[in-house]
């Protein structure tokens, strides 16, 4: 059953929704990317499904209902729930995909009721999925991965994974210490924070994570370290590395650019608007990312580490100019 392929038809935006994700989270295929998302569903549903908790609260008012009556009102909370996502003439397409063992397995524990099988069943659990919002995608996606890292924050377990830096380089982090998970300001995406054993703290987006294993080793970093993970958690800073004062200098034409820029933006500790100097305190990372599409519109004048990075970013991208 579980190599038997399924074609369900679904409105473009799920289809839009789907190949997005699976861009930006990093899903290398989609029949692998639907199975969590079914998979997710089936563990997750009873206390998710917002139809079941609606008709619920209808209960209490009419305790009386008819298994007619429940049919027709579950019809109408689904229409007001998925009528974005209905599917017109002209609208939809088939999503192709067929059951891995395991989420095979997840389905088959729940009875031999067919109906768990029929694709009728499955447009519903895209539809669910589709209406999420984005970091909630993505805690879907990475359900088992959210479950390692809490049980690890609870039990103070290390954990071991690699992930990205910046320069799509592959970072191997080792004794690395769990202190929270937040949802950043302006991504929309999962982060947690984690400490190495000299202190580095890193805020990890969840969806960037590779190999995470759970090292069943109970940790302990100093005060200090702990203080400024909580910071971080709580002023839900992204980006790896420590955070470092930054202070820059905007031309007119920068300064501009900088106040419409929402996206990532960060904010300022200190403000010369007269002068067009902004000081920052962020993840160094953070900040590079950021600045380096402002170009000749902005001058680091500390700390230097940045100024550095950003002039061999630019360098390369000019030598790679140059070639052609």
């Amino acid at each position: 059953m579980e190599k038997e392929n399924f074609n369900v038809k679904v409105s473009n935006k799920i289809v839009e929704i789907l190949d997005r994700d699976m861009e930006i989270f990093n899903q290398k295929n989609r029949n692998s990317m639907i199975n969590k998302i079914i998979l997710t569903y089936l563990k997750i549903k009873n206390e998710d499904d917002v139809q079941e908790k609606i008709f619920n609260d209808i209960k209490k008012i009419d305790i009386n209902i008819s298994e007619e009556k429940e049919k027709k009102i579950k019809e109408i909370i689904r229409k007001n729930l998925y009528g974005t996502l209905k599917i017109k003439k002209g609208n939809s397409k088939l999503i192709n995909f067929h059951l891995n063992k395991k989420t095979f397995q997840e389905c088959k524990s729940l009875g031999e009721n067919l109906n768990y099988f029929d694709t009728e069943f499955f447009r519903v659990i895209f539809e669910w999925y589709s209406l999420k919002a984005k970091y909630e995608r993505e805690q879907i996606l990475f359900y088992e991965e959210m479950a390692i890292i809490k049980e690890a924050i609870d039990k103070k377990y290390e954990l071991e994974f690699k992930v990205k830096d910046n320069n799509a380089k592959l970072l191997k982090i080792t004794n690395s210490y769990p202190f929270g998970i937040f949802e950043s300001k302006d991504e929309n995406y999962n982060y947690f924070v984690t400490a190495d054993n000299n202190g580095n703290i890193y805020s990890t987006r969840i969806s960037n994570i590779m190999d995470l294993t759970l090292i069943r080793k109970v940790f302990s970093v100093n005060k200090e370290v702990q203080e400024e993970a909580k910071k971080r958690i709580k002023n839900r800073y992204y980006g790896m590395g420590n955070i470092v004062k930054c202070k820059i200098e905007f031309t007119e034409a920068g300064y501009r650019i900088y106040k419409v820029i929402f996206h990532l933006r960060p904010k300022p500790i200190e403000e010369d608007g007269k002068n067009r100097i902004l000081i920052f305190n962020e993840p160094e990372d953070s900040l590079f990312f950021y600045f380096r599409q402002f170009g000749e519109n902005i001058k680091i004048l500390e700390p230097e580490s940045l100024k550095q990075k950003l002039k061999t970013f630019y360098k390369k991208a000019l030598e790679s100019y140059e070639k052609n």
